[in-house]
């Protein structure tokens, strides 16, 4: 089977403990593990900071990775970044950047042939839990995800929603491409209304509720860890 990993990056931005090297250096980190678990893999690096990347960082992620999608320098992703609500700008970008980073694989020629798409957020590593022979045909139609978590929200601020799964790391069969588009057509959806009525929803729990569940398959362990950006804590899934 052939692997695709989209790596999707926030290099220049005003939030977080990390400075602008430091994320770049994760972020290499992020692609050097994929291709220590995945040699074969085709890497893609989606960049959707509100502050554009430079023609040096760009290169710096070139000169490691099959393909760059630069975001960055897109009015939509700048508008949403004038926000001071970390949440609201992660959230609301990352949908609508993966959505559109959806379109370009159904037809840009350099993803064929790929059997699974894994979504990997940059500044995380794989970890020795991650184990890509696992990715076989015996799941070759199946959404791999980490096990769903309880929200931390009550169901009046998500709409609803009791449950989430972590974004993280998580991987879907490239035949489903057009569900997933809807997935995250759906999400951003969402995700406005709930922003407009004073709510709050985010990707996880955007994963959880628009997801086909009977495609779903939930892990204990993905094999994926990072550093968070509000406040340096680490985090394994």
């Amino acid at each position: 089977m052939r692997y695709g990993f989209l790596i999707t990056s926030a290099l220049n931005t005003k939030f977080g403990v990390h400075t602008t090297e430091q994320r770049l250096q994760q972020t290499l980190d992020t692609i050097s593990t994929v291709k220590m678990h995945c040699p074969d893999a085709h890497i893609t690096l989606v960049e959707m900071a509100g502050i554009p990347i430079t023609p040096e960082q760009k290169k710096r992620f070139q000169d490691n990775v099959n393909l760059v999608v630069d975001f960055s320098g897109q009015e939509a992703v700048k508008e949403v970044f004038k926000s001071d609500n970390w949440d609201v700008v992660k959230n609301v970008t990352e949908v609508m950047c993966f959505g559109e980073l959806l379109k370009i694989i159904a037809t840009h020629p350099s993803y064929n042939g790929i059997d699974r798409f894994f979504k990997l957020s940059g500044r995380y590593i794989l970890n020795e839990g991650f184990d890509i022979n696992t990715y076989d045909e015996s799941v070759k139609d199946k959404i791999i995800v980490a096990k769903r978590r309880l929200s931390q929200f009550a169901p009046q601020i998500t709409g609803g929603c009791q449950y989430q799964f972590m974004s993280r790391c998580w991987s879907f069969p490239a035949n489903i491409l057009p569900e997933i588009q809807e997935v995250y057509k759906n999400s951003l959806t969402f995700m406005m209304e709930r922003l407009n009525n004073k709510g709050y929803v985010d990707i996880e729990h955007c994963l959880f509720k628009f997801l086909p569940l009977n495609k779903v398959v939930e892990k204990d362990t993905m094999g994926v860890q990072g550093l968070l950006g509000p406040n340096g804590i680490l985090v394994k899934d």
